[in-house]
């Protein structure tokens, strides 16, 4: 899962506070925040990582470690998965792991069939990693 699909979970989780109160709340200069749950790449330093690791009281490195695993990584692997039709292994957040041919993939989910021919949706936001 990318960092900033993780820290939507997480303003989510939070109750909601508009980007903006987050930036005001951790002093981090304003539309930063925005951009990096909106554009899908590494952005920011270790200071803002670390700042934004204490309001939303999870370990820095839980946020660090996402910042190798862009939202474009894992489209690439779809792309690459589908087209070879190698089968692709998705960690989900719940440790859960789920390997098999993409049927299909979009923005939002991916099907995978597994090899006992059983298909299953899985929403993107739900992938930690991929192999």
């Amino acid at each position: 899962m990318s960092l900033g699909d993780y820290v939507r979970f997480l303003r989510a989780l939070k109750g909601g506070p508009t980007p903006w109160q987050i930036e005001t709340d951790t002093e981090i200069a304003p539309g930063i925040y925005r951009q990096i749950e909106q554009r899908y790449r590494s952005i920011g330093d270790e200071q803002l990582l670390e700042k934004m690791a204490v309001y939303f009281g999870v370990a820095a490195e839980e946020l660090r470690w996402r910042q190798h695993w862009p939202r474009k990584g894992l489209t690439a692997a779809l792309v690459d998965a589908q087209e070879s039709g190698r089968p692709l292994t998705l960690v989900l957040r719940n440790s859960e792991t789920l390997t098999g041919a993409v049927q299909w993939w979009d923005l939002g989910a991916v099907e995978i069939r597994q090899a006992d021919g059983a298909s299953l949706v899985v929403q993107r936001h739900m992938v930690d990693r991929w192999e």
